[in-house]
């Protein structure tokens, strides 16, 4: 008698020590996977910004190229140059902070600068064009017209790219406040990190253009 009932107790401590098992390592797994996903959703935000960075000197090069450049009532002059030179360098230092954290979560402060820095860059790069827009020989030129469109597309993946970013969050930061999540957080050492996510709303372009 005693026998089957050692062989029930092994076969119980074996079946519950699986799930347990499985339970831990399964929300470990997700959780990792998670930080991965954020990760790269991340990148795929500050990936956009730096190509919208790489192709302003080409839309400079067409101010400095325009016959009003200098003139006394152009809007295309030296102090909206100057004005989106810096923008644009404040810009590419908080995009090198974010990239070099890899899968840690970003502070509600950067990410607060990351929104007003590529806000105000994509509004004095919007005025550029409207600008460049009066002036007859670039109206119907293709390669400006090339050129603001792929401007106007890298606005579209950056406020998609965010949505992104801010699901991936949302998904690890409710994952680890329920069970067994929050249990496997607390393991893990993981219950004190929260992704703060994006306001997305900021970069849709109608609202860069308003």
């Amino acid at each position: 008698m005693k026998r089957p009932l050692l062989s029930l107790s092994v076969f119980c401590v074996v079946f519950f020590g699986i799930i347990i098992f499985c339970v831990i390592f399964g929300g470990y797994s997700s959780l990792y996977r998670a930080q991965n996903r954020i990760g790269a959703a991340k990148g795929l935000v500050t990936a956009e910004c730096q190509k919208q960075l790489d192709l302003l000197p080409d839309l400079v090069d067409m101010v400095r190229k325009t016959d009003s450049f200098n003139g006394i009532d152009s809007n295309l002059n030296q102090t909206n140059l100057d004005q989106i030179r810096q923008t644009a360098l404040e810009a590419k230092t908080i995009l090198t902070q974010i990239n070099s954290r890899e899968t840690t979560p970003l502070e509600k402060e950067l990410i607060l600068n990351f929104e007003e820095s590529q806000v105000k860059l994509s509004r004095e790069i919007i005025g550029l064009i409207t600008g460049l827009k009066k002036e007859d020989t670039l109206k119907s030129s293709p390669a400006f017209i090339g050129l603001e469109k792929e401007f106007n597309d890298l606005e579209i993946t950056v406020f998609y790219n965010s949505h992104k970013y801010n699901k991936e969050a949302r998904y690890f930061n409710t994952r680890k406040s329920l069970f067994p999540g929050f249990f496997v957080a607390k393991l893990f050492g993981l219950d004190n990190l929260y992704f703060f996510e994006i306001t997305a709303s900021l970069f849709t372009p109608e609202k860069l253009r308003s």
